[in-house]
């Protein structure tokens, strides 16, 4: 069972190494046509671009991918498919399977203070304007968003790591505060997407 210790530090070296190559001397790329632009400096606001919209195989590949990788030092070989299935269903569910993905933001995430972000309505309230969590590109937005689920929502997290194929861990994050969904239904989605996506896993 990975120690919750060597997963923080896992993620953290992860994301400390991306951020070092990143910031080398060496001329940043170009971005690609319809790519997320690169980020200014943190706690500024960028324009919400389209990160999602790609065929759903692509979609699902690209993330599900990135989210082995990033797991795979702290999960048991046994568990690793399973919970990184379940992770990306989540993913699939807040996002309209990809079709509604600004930023590579994927669960939602809240702007924290110094984030970079962008400006959109709640699609649950349909009223209120906030801050999303804006990423530049998305071996980044994925190391960083599987650490905040692990650090904001250990139990959750604790559930996903022993039982990944049940909702129970989908349950509790609506019990923490995660979503304010009616939960039956959010789980309900959850489990829909994971038996779709589950196949492009195989």
């Amino acid at each position: 069972m990975p120690r919750v210790s060597d997963f923080a530090l896992m993620l953290l070296g992860l994301l400390l190494l991306r951020s070092s190559s990143a910031s080398s001397s060496a001329p940043a790329p170009r971005s690609a046509p319809g790519a997320a632009p690169r980020l200014p400096g943190a706690g500024l606001e960028v324009p919400r671009v389209l990160t999602g919209g790609q065929a759903l195989g692509q979609w699902f590949a690209d993330r599900f991918g990135l989210a082995l990788e990033v797991l795979r030092p702290n999960v048991p070989d046994q568990m690793l498919r399973p919970i990184a299935l379940s992770v990306v269903a989540q993913w699939a569910h807040e996002t309209g399977r990809g079709r509604a993905e600004f930023n590579f933001n994927l669960g939602g995430w809240r702007a924290r203070k110094t984030d970079p972000y962008f400006v959109a309505r709640d699609v649950q309230t349909g009223a209120e304007l906030f801050r999303w969590t804006a990423y530049g590109d998305l071996p980044n937005a994925v190391a960083d968003q599987l650490k905040r689920l692990h650090d904001t929502f250990p139990s959750a997290w604790a559930l996903l790591m022993t039982e990944p194929n049940t909702s129970r861990w989908i349950e509790e994050l609506g019990k923490r505060g995660y979503y304010t969904a009616n939960p039956l239904n959010y789980a309900h989605a959850w489990a829909s997407n994971r038996a779709e996506l589950g196949a492009l896993a195989a």
